[in-house]
């Protein structure tokens, strides 16, 4: 008998000494309440794995709650990843993007967002069946999501809006697009405010989507967009974008 259970004792040790699905492997690294909850809502019953290889960067402490640089790094999963997404646990509207590849997408980007309070922020890389999940924390006085911002204090918001900057730059393995869109990206959580907000964005190559994102009102207004796309200084690429209004957005990027 002792002989048959040598080979299954051996699975299951290899099972157990597997990185990634110990139970010291799925520990929330940030230890946050909120995880259990939003990994439910957002990712489902996928397989996670907490991992290193999803690099996300932030101020520790946010001076400017309605404007928190966040840099995210999963250069690791380039080419074969199929979704991203980016959240706040604590902020009301949680989620701030969802991002689809496509053709031409790398798993390199910067955004800024909002933070209503401190709060853990989350990134996670669908690659092959398996949420890869990766995050930080950011302390803060908060307010960003329901304090108004300067778009439309300034007196020439409308004059400026839907306005883009955009730049393209070299960058291994491809090139690095950089745009600017000024929007107030309202989130209708302030008294006597409607929702407002960029909900759909597009890189378009070639007359095709080649990556999109649905964006949520935790984006920042004015929003920024830093993004690696596969194509070289050869390749032609347009952003093209929608709010939740009807109006439509679109620029060539040099």
């Amino acid at each position: 008998m002792a002989g048959y259970l040598r080979p299954l004792l051996a699975v299951l040790m290899l099972f157990c000494a597997s990185p990634g699905i110990t139970a010291e492997a799925q520990k929330d690294p940030l230890d946050s309440f909120m995880w259990e909850r939003y990994r439910e809502r957002f990712l489902g019953d996928t397989p996670v794995r907490f991992d290193q290889r999803v690099r996300v960067q932030a101020p520790a402490f946010a001076e400017d709650s309605g404007q928190v640089p966040i840099d995210v790094d999963a250069s690791a999963f380039n080419g074969r990843f199929q979704r991203m997404l980016l959240w706040v646990e604590l902020n009301p509207i949680p989620l701030v993007f969802d991002y689809r590849p496509l053709s031409d997408g790398l798993a390199n980007l910067s955004i800024n967002v909002r933070l209503e309070q401190s709060s853990a922020v989350r990134v996670a890389v669908l690659s092959d069946g398996v949420w890869h999940v990766g995050g930080t924390r950011i302390e803060g006085e908060g307010g960003g999501c329901t304090t108004p911002g300067i778009a439309k204090t300034e007196d020439n918001w409308s004059r400026d809006f839907g306005k883009i900057m955009a730049r393209r730059f070299d960058h291994e393995p491809g090139s690095r697009v950089r745009v600017k869109l000024s929007h107030p990206m309202d989130s209708g959580l302030i008294p006597s405010t409607r929702p407002f907000y960029v909900e759909q964005v597009a890189f378009i190559r070639d007359g095709e989507p080649a990556a999109t994102m649905a964006w949520q009102a935790s984006v920042s207004e004015n929003p920024e967009l830093a993004l690696t796309l596969k194509g070289d200084s050869d390749a032609s690429y347009r952003f093209q974008a929608r709010d939740n209004n009807g109006n439509e957005f679109d620029h060539a990027i040099p």
